[in-house]
């Protein structure tokens, strides 16, 4: 089975992203549970119902983008194995970083869509900064491998504007964590989720929000940068193989497997339970059991 329009998935990411988001805004504003001005991403997702809707699509989204992650990693490393030669190992071992780096973002971004801050300050704030700071660091890796691979892979425009978007993300990154805890410091008010200005550190508190949804949308863009690279490639289901040291085939299992499957006998490991006589044929020595030693393919 051959997987094509991969394109499909950054542009899935793109949209569901700022969906979802603004899904859980319009609940929660509907049934008065945040202010409309300014209020934090996660603040939209904090109450029942919303709360429901908001960890189910960020989880969803959160795998969305490990597949991503993925398959940029694969196509990478296969391109680079394809055509260029050994010297740019860097790259590589930059591409494998970047996976890890990714997907521990993705793990954070699962962490704060699942513990609320009101229920859990401390991990849902974790959470936070691990997504928000591995997205960023992510991107910059991406987009130095974006550096190397122009214009065999990606156009000049595109890796500036990579450049471009890492800026924000690592300026809105800087800011609304700075600023958010400026604001919290400064707040003494009884519901985080309903700031107001009597509350203290409002000021703080809406550039913090603003720099997180503007933080967002930059990564969001970010990821669909690649949906015009992405066309180029498609993926095919991988074979599946099985190892195993010795087992005992009969005479009808021996010569009944199904052409769909391909065993190899190492050398020597076909051993017969009689030893032969020249008087009893070419075939005596598969009238008892025999112990091989195999490696099978599933195509």
């Amino acid at each position: 089975m051959v997987l094509t329009k991969i394109h499909l998935l950054p542009v899935c990411i793109f949209v569901l992203i700022p969906s979802s988001f603004l899904l859980t805004y319009c609940i929660a504003i509907y049934l008065n549970h945040v202010e409309v001005g300014f209020p934090y991403i996660s603040d939209t997702g904090t109450y029942v119902p919303e709360r429901c809707i908001f960890s189910l699509a960020i989880n969803f989204v959160a795998f969305l983008l490990a597949a991503f992650m993925y398959l940029q990693y694969k196509h990478v490393e296969q391109h680079y194995r394809d055509f260029l030669s050994s010297e740019f190992t860097i790259v590589l071992r930059l591409n494998r970083w970047a996976l890890f780096i990714g997907w521990l973002g993705c793990f954070g971004v699962s962490v704060l869509a699942n513990f609320q801050e009101t229920a859990v300050i401390i991990v849902h704030m974790s959470g936070a900064l691990c997504a928000f700071g591995c997205a960023t660091l992510y991107s910059w890796m991406l987009t130095i491998i974006s550096h190397y691979l122009c214009p065999l892979l990606n156009s000049v425009f595109v890796t500036r504007l990579r450049v471009f978007l890492c800026l924000i993300l690592t300026a809105t990154c800087g800011i609304t964590t700075i600023a958010g805890i400026i604001a919290h410091s400064n707040f003494h008010g009884e519901d985080p989720t309903k700031w107001h200005k009597d509350d203290g550190g409002f000021i703080a508190h809406v550039i913090s929000t603003a720099a997180e949804w503007t933080l967002v949308m930059a990564f969001d863009f970010f990821i669909l940068t690649y949906a015009r690279e992405m066309q180029n490639i498609s993926v095919s289901s991988p074979k599946i193989h099985f190892h195993s040291e010795e087992f005992t085939l009969n005479n009808k299992e021996f010569y009944g497997i199904e052409n769909h499957i391909n065993i190899t006998s190492s050398q020597n490991s076909l051993r017969t339970a009689n030893s032969m006589s020249n008087s009893q044929g070419p075939y005596t020595e598969f009238r008892g059991e025999n112990s091989l030693t195999t490696e099978a393919t599933v195509h």
